[in-house]
């Protein structure tokens, strides 16, 4: 039953809600290092801008652990302790699947 002076249209894309669209914009990215940053061995905190999802990162192929979660960010906490060249690999769930992400950085 129609409510009078109200029309119903239905407009592809603009049913979606608030949530559906932010999900499907949110993608994964490694913050910080930054392409080309050196790293000193000790303890270093990994930023990944992956919005409000489970996040997990893995260092030279390692197994996936969990990050931490803390001002609208995730960390993933390394603590290099060889010199090298090593890759940094995040992922996120997006949408039921995994969204990932790749970083190369050097430690001294």
């Amino acid at each position: 039953m129609r409510k009078k002076g109200l029309l119903s249209v239905r407009i592809p894309g603009l049913s979606k809600s608030v949530e559906e669209k932010q999900a499907a914009r949110t993608k994964v990215a490694i913050d910080y290092p930054q392409q080309g940053e050196r790293v000193h061995r000790g303890h270093y905190a990994v930023r990944i801008s992956a919005g409000e999802t489970e996040c997990q990162a893995a260092v030279d192929g390692s197994d996936w652990q969990t990050c931490r979660s803390d001002a609208g960010y995730s960390w993933f906490d390394w603590f290099p302790e060889t010199a090298g060249t090593h890759t940094i690999s995040v992922r996120a769930r997006v949408n039921g699947k995994w969204a990932k992400a790749e970083r190369v950085c050097d430690v001294e």
